[in-house]
């Protein structure tokens, strides 16, 4: 896209975790094929890099890696005080060098500095919180007067918003051969009936050990778990590493079964695909609950499960689901 004078120039501010930067990156993209300049900042966090780079995306790096009310670590809450007053530092000067018409923040602790500088340049500034519970950022905003829109009709902790939705990837339906292909699983037998299980991308130790033991009572079905740290099989359970571009995985999903972040959620509701949600029971203020909660209200095809509950319940859930 050619950059010209009359260009709107966005700053979107997105990074922690995956649930934040895809809408992020959707909604930039957007922004551009109507014509913004547009520039994204995020933490200094491997992951939030590759999820940008893996969309071809280079962007502009704070010098920070999480909230420091984030850790109980004495070490660490000094630590990134002293990384958020120099990512404050850093994010004046960048906005005075790209000068932004407008400012969007997609939550975490990644946009207190953006959404203070903003506010101190007077530079119209948003932010889209994913989550039907408000994050400690988002409640900050709501009080300084920021624009609040939100991924779901309700939101905890916020009086005042705009209820648009979350920016999802359009999906690509592809065949079930290609699919199993580009995701390294050949070897499945491509009429079987396949549960896809998403642990989101910082990955889930329980929920991956609570499927682990389901899939050994479905012997009938193949289970394919993403975000593994190596790539492996075991028995009808295959493990695969991180895949950015999701397509081929939801393109060969019989049943989903994920952590109930709200832009997995909101996903799953694009695709239509049966899914089974099981909330992340250490969710800040159990807003993963409560996001279960509300997509279950929307997706005839969605059922809620406690990862408390044995792995035969949710065998035979699953089964019940593939009827």
């Amino acid at each position: 896209m050619s950059e010209n004078k009359e260009s709107k120039r966005v700053i979107i501010a997105s990074g922690g975790t995956g649930g934040h930067i895809f809408p992020a990156i959707v909604y930039g993209r957007e922004l551009e094929k109507n014509g913004a300049v547009v520039s994204w900042i995020c933490g200094s966090r491997k992951l939030e890099r590759e999820i940008y780079n893996a969309s071809g995306i280079e962007p502009v790096i704070l010098p920070l890696e999480g909230s420091p009310m984030g850790t109980r670590s004495i070490t660490k809450i000094f630590s990134r005080i002293s990384d958020v007053i120099r990512s404050l530092r850093f994010t004046s000067r960048y906005m005075k060098s790209f000068k932004p018409d407008e400012i969007y923040l997609f939550g975490g602790y990644i946009s207190f500095a953006p959404m203070m500088i903003a506010l101190m340049r007077r530079i119209p500034v948003t932010l889209h919180e994913q989550n039907t519970v408000a994050g400690r950022v988002a409640r900050l905003a709501s009080k300084l007067g920021v624009r609040i829109i939100t991924g779901w009709p309700v939101c905890e902790g916020i009086k005042k918003f705009t209820y648009t939705g979350i920016p999802v990837r359009e999906p690509v339906r592809l065949s079930r051969q290609e699919s199993l292909k580009r995701l390294g699983l050949e070897s499945i037998n491509g009429n079987a009936k396949i549960v896809c299980v998403a642990g989101g991308s910082l990955g889930s130790g329980p929920l991956r050990d609570l499927l682990t033991k389901t899939a050994a009572r479905c012997d009938e079905c193949e289970f394919v778990f993403l975000s593994s740290k190596d790539r492996y099989d075991e028995g009808n359970a295959h493990y695969i590493l991180p895949q950015w571009d999701t397509n081929p995985f939801y393109s060969v999903a019989d049943v989903l079964v994920c952590r109930a972040g709200g832009s997995t959620l909101a996903e799953a509701l694009k695709w239509g695909m049966p899914t089974i949600t099981i909330p992340w029971p250490g969710a800040m203020d159990n807003h993963q609950y409560k996001n279960a909660c509300e997509f279950v209200k929307l997706s005839e095809k969605a059922k809620m499960f406690n990862e408390n509950d044995s792995p035969e319940e949710l065998a035979c859930l699953i089964k019940n689901m593939l009827q």
